[in-house]
């Protein structure tokens, strides 16, 4: 049975504390977030806009997204949020979306709360909000710790896999720490999507640390992956191969306690960004309303994500151009390899 749960502007929904034993779609916006009982894991989309009722992934999806998984450490033992023998994963409607129940041992039980979280701007949902929260059921003081794995795919064909608020690149093995790298949001992109993962200050119940580097080296059984500081994203089985693994710190919790982390993922919309002052990124509304060429003066005021998307929109004109000669004129090819040069000049600095 799939269960499809449709969100208006205002979020409705009149149902709860149903289980289920096939997915469970949620659909708020453009968005759209599957949850998978039978593996505990759950994939994110966003509508395309070409064809009908048509969603695109914004990480990897394969085998309902198996590559993707949450683990808890308990006591220095690593679990793995996903279904067990004799331990089903459990599926609840909520008032503002969904929620995962794992228990997989004695000493801890999980709930993973999804809910669509939404633009301040447009009061449509923009972007989805994992709550994960662990309660030490073992009668006794224990540590607990919980991280989370993402097969991110949108731009490994782009030869930029990453790019943040304050880095035009990010292609080599990167750490970033809380309190220690000023970046809000780390940001994976193609030609049509892109997924961002703040990681602002203000954050509530934030990570402490964020990895980039090729999946394989990050889906370790050790807690922590082996960090290489500029390593490539290509390992002996795996080319250009990238990932994002989420780390939040370990919580002394005493018998009955909970810790709470939270995670907030979605297209890349500035007005979620902490700090972020209406007005001042209006990226995507400038560039499209804008001419594929530019001046000089225009890309030298370009924040690192216009200039990201500068380059994607030349790169697919010139691409256009090279497919139909006649649609375009020697002069606007010329003018269009000029601000490609010059944008690629700046993103290199």
């Amino acid at each position: 049975m799939k269960k499809i749960i449709t969100f208006g502007l205002c979020v409705l929904l009149c149902c709860s504390s149903l289980l289920f034993a096939e997915s469970v779609e949620l659909v708020g916006g453009k968005l759209k977030l599957v949850l998978y009982p039978k593996t505990g894991t759950f994939s994110l989309y966003h509508l395309s806009d070409v064809g009908k009722n048509r969603y695109e992934p914004l990480y990897e999806d394969r085998n309902d997204g198996i590559t993707n998984w949450y683990s808890v450490n308990s006591n220095g033992r690593i679990f793995k949020l996903e279904k067990k023998p004799f331990r089903p994963v459990e599926i609840e409607v909520t008032e503002t979306g969904a929620k995962f129940i794992f228990t997989p041992s004695d000493d801890f039980q999980v709930e993973q709360e999804f809910s669509f979280v939404n633009d301040p701007e447009t009061a449509i949902p923009a972007a989805v909000r994992i709550e994960t929260r662990v309660e030490n059921t073992s009668g006794k003081v224990g540590t607990f710790a919980v991280k989370a794995l993402y097969d991110t795919i949108l731009g490994e064909n782009q030869g930029i896999h990453f790019s943040t608020d304050l880095r035009n690149r990010v292609s080599t093995e990167t750490k970033f720490v809380a309190g220690v790298n000023p970046d809000k949001v780390l940001v994976s992109q193609n030609k049509t999507n892109s997924l961002m993962f703040l990681l602002g200050e203000s954050v509530p119940n934030r990570h402490e640390s964020m990895y980039v580097a090729n999946w394989n080296r990050l889906n370790t059984h050790s807690w922590l992956p082996e960090f290489v500081e500029g390593r490539s994203f290509n390992t002996q089985y795996s080319i250009n191969d990238s990932a994002v693994l989420i780390v939040w710190p370990e919580r002394k919790l005493a018998a009955n306690r909970k810790m709470i982390t939270e995670l907030i993922i979605g297209p890349y919309t500035p007005s979620l960004i902490p700090g972020y002052v209406p007005g001042s990124a209006a990226e995507t509304d400038r560039l499209a309303d804008s001419e594929y060429v530019y001046t000089e003066a225009e890309m030298l005021s370009f924040t690192v994500w216009e200039r990201q998307q500068a380059i994607l929109r030349l790169f697919e004109r010139i691409e256009e151009i090279e497919a139909n000669p006649e649609s375009a004129t020697d002069e606007e090819l010329v003018q269009l390899n000029e601000a490609l040069d010059f944008l690629l000049e700046q993103t290199q600095e």
